[in-house]
């Protein structure tokens, strides 16, 4: 107990910085699934790499860890359905002991209650969306609020199906939110303060599950985001409407953030047969290149890696299989063998999977045109759907299942 007091008093003498190999919000550092600058063991023991440490935490959650300066935060919801909390812990990434933790705000409660969203770190702060619209801003050291703002009472928005499920995207002085109000469907508020700085005028839709990205498009920065009826693309310094383009299911569900593939195209992908599609942006409007009905993802997310898309995603939901596709045509170019519904992200060694479908962690070499499966192990702890994303950062592999975290060695001897 005094040693873990005391490693909370040392580690508040300074400011969190970030270092080489810190993970500092959803998707990655560059919110992109993308793992860079990392040395790795191109193949993993039988059985899977060595387990460091597993811990169980108090709050579930689908969210995923982030790592910045030396800590591991992750959030989760704890409590019953009258009260449900979310919760931020503070973990030492070497043992998996929990070195504070802090409630943000009230939670989701109805069905599917754990924590969505992910912490975004900035300037020594970190900024959460919770459930039920709630943004927050957090002191990174020891988890004291410095604001907070309700965005569905601020900007008359309205919750979803199964509650906000924003990750937030941080640039510029600026904190993205969705409320979904009348001429808010995309907020930028102040880091500093939670103030608006501007509101998407001309736009009313709900949000849609879909977390912003910051993507340049033909010169000229833009937030792309996925809402109820729409893509949209808003000038990142005045929220203005650049562009919207229709691309919607029977649900409004579309959790998959939008991914530049060329200069003036980006891939959108949606479940619940749906399907996916490139648009080319141009002179203030966007048209479909191709859509293809047969490679809907329903939320496992897409990168752009070597010249192709990588998404899990089929025609409907069971029948998922996980693809790298040609960004010209839509075209499969091949299926990875033993990946289904999975979530993932590239690394040096490769892709690394983690399969809704059992838990199956897998280690796979792709290229453009093909690929081999290297390494595999399943996921033995936890609880609930095998929903998180897999983190990799200094050498180390983290996996989340419900209330349950574990980290694996997988640095390069």
């Amino acid at each position: 107990m005094r040693g873990c007091f005391l490693a909370v008093v040392l580690g508040g003498c300074a400011a969190v910085q970030v270092r080489a190999g810190d993970w500092t919000q959803w998707r990655g550092s560059q919110r992109d699934l993308i793992v860079t600058d990392e040395k790795l063991m191109s193949v993993w023991p039988e059985g899977g790499p060595q387990r460091l440490w597993q811990v169980e935490l108090s709050g579930d959650g689908y969210s995923e860890p982030i790592l910045v300066g030396g800590t591991l935060y992750i959030t989760g919801n704890a409590g019953d359905k009258n009260n449900r909390r979310g919760l931020l812990y503070a973990l030492d990434p070497k043992t998996g002991a929990v070195r504070w933790q802090t409630e943000y705000g009230p939670e989701w409660s109805a069905s599917f209650e754990c924590a969505r969203t992910t912490p975004t770190f900035s300037d020594g702060r970190l900024y959460l969306v919770g459930g039920l619209g709630h943004v927050v801003c957090l002191d990174a050291q020891g988890g004291k609020a410095v604001w907070s703002v309700d965005a569905h009472a601020a900007f008359g928005g309205r919750n979803i199906t199964w509650g906000i499920a924003d990750n937030p995207l941080i640039y510029d002085g600026k904190v993205i939110c969705q409320p979904g109000g009348p001429d808010a469907s995309v907020v930028a508020l102040d880091v500093k303060t939670g103030h608006a700085v501007w509101k998407s005028v001309g736009l009313g839709e709900r949000s849609a599950y879909c977390s912003p990205a910051l993507l340049t498009v033909n010169g000229t920065q833009q937030v792309v985001t996925m809402l109820e009826f729409h893509t949209v693309g808003v000038d990142a310094k005045t929220g203005r409407t650049l562009w919207k383009h229709p691309h919607h299911n029977q649900y409004a569900v579309h959790p998959n953030t939008p991914v530049l593939c060329g200069k003036d195209r980006i891939f959108l992908s949606s479940g619940y047969s749906h399907g996916s599609e490139v648009i080319e942006i141009s002179g203030g409007e966007a048209k479909s290149v191709w859509f293809d009905k047969e490679t809907g993802n329903h939320f496992q997310g897409a990168a752009f890696y070597k010249g192709r898309i990588f998404s899990a995603g089929g025609p409907k939901m069971g029948a998922e299989k996980f693809a790298c596709l040609d960004p010209a045509t839509g075209k499969t170019v091949y299926q990875v063998a033993g990946a289904l519904k999975t979530s993932f992200c590239i690394t040096p060694a490769g892709l690394i999977t983690y399969d809704e479908k059992g838990g199956t962690v897998m280690l796979v070499d792709v290229g453009p045109d093909t690929h081999k499966v290297i390494s595999s192990f399943k996921i033995d702890f936890g609880n609930g759907p095998h929903w998180s994303s897999p983190v990799v950062s200094d050498g180390v592999l983290y996996v989340r299942h419900g209330k349950g975290l574990a980290a694996y060695a997988v640095g390069a001897k």
